[in-house]
C-alpha cells in the first residue's frame, strides 16, 4: 500500500474493531496495557491481510512493522501535563538533557525499513537517527497512535482533558516534523456517557483546535470526535 488514504482505511478498520470489542467487553481491560495488547494483535492481523506484516532491513534482518513504545525523533518536556519539544542541547532544571518521548503503538513505513539498517530502524540510536532525518524523503512511520484509558474502578480524573491534550500535542508535533503519515489519539473509558458528557465536549474542542483525530469510546457507546478525515 502506498497511498495515505489506503493506510487510513486500514487504521479506521483496526480502531473500529477495537472499539467494538471494548464496548462489548469493557471488563476485560484493567489497564491501558491491556488495550495496547489487543490493538497490537488487531494491527498485525490487518497488515497480514494486506501483505504488509513484516519487512527486511537493509542489513538483512526481518522485523514486524508494528511496535510498542517507539521513541519520538525529538527530545521533549512532559513534566506534569504539558508537552513542549525542546532544543537538542537544552537542559532540564537539574542540568541533564531532556529525554525522548514514546508512542503507545506505531506502524513502521516498510519503505523506510528496507532502505535502512536495523540500528536506525529501531529508533534507539538517536545520533544516527538525527543524521539521516534531514536526508529522508519519506515518513519513517505510517501510523503513530496514543491510547488513554479511564477505568470505572477509579473516579474520572479532574485533569482528564490535560492528559489527553498532552498526548495530542505529541502526535501533532510528530506530524509537523513529517515523522508519520497518520497520527491519532484514542480515548477509552468504562464510565457512563452521562459521567463523561463534559469530557466529550472538551475533547471535541481539543480535536478541532489542534486538527488531530481523537476518538472517544465508552462501554455503552462509541464515538469519533473531530480531527481531519
Amino acid at each position: 500500500m502506498k497511498s495515505k488514504s489506503r493506510w487510513n482505511d486500514v487504521k479506521n478498520k483496526i480502531i473500529s474493531e477495537l472499539q467494538d470489542i471494548f464496548r462489548n467487553y469493557p471488563q476485560y481491560y484493567f489497564s491501558e496495557h491491556d488495550i495496547h495488547s489487543v490493538l497490537y494483535h488487531l494491527t498485525r492481523e490487518q497488515l497480514k491481510q494486506h501483505g504488509e506484516n513484516s519487512q527486511t532491513t537493509l542489513d538483512g534482518f526481518e522485523t514486524t512493522l508494528v511496535h510498542h513504545k517507539y521513541l519520538t525523533p525529538f527530545r521533549c518536556d512532559m513534566q506534569g501535563y504539558k508537552f513542549r519539544r525542546t532544543h537538542e542541547e537544552e537542559r532540564t532544571p537539574k542540568g541533564g538533557l531532556y529525554k525522548r518521548g514514546h508512542y503507545d503503538l506505531v506502524t513502521l513505513n516498510p519503505d523506510f525499513v528496507k532502505n535502512n539498517t536495523l540500528d536506525i530502524v529501531c529508533g534507539k540510536n538517536y545520533k544516527k537517527l538525527q543524521l539521516i532525518l534531514p536526508r529522508l524523503s519519506i515518513q519513517l512511520l505510517i501510523w503513530a497512535c496514543e491510547i488513554i484509558y479511564f477505568p470505572k474502578i477509579k473516579k474520572l480524573p479532574k485533569n482528564a482533558i490535560k492528559i489527553i491534550e498532552q498526548d495530542t500535542l505529541k502526535i501533532k508535533e510528530t506530524e509537523k516534523c513529517n515523522f508519520c503519515k497518520i497520527g491519532s489519539v484514542h480515548v477509552f473509558t468504562s464510565h457512563s456517557h452521562k459521567e463523561t458528557a463534559q469530557l466529550q465536549q472538551q475533547i471535541a474542542q481539543l480535536a478541532d483546535r489542534e486538527q488531530i483525530e481523537i476518538t472517544f469510546t465508552t462501554a455503552c457507546n462509541k464515538r469519533g470526535i473531530g480531527g481531519p478525515q
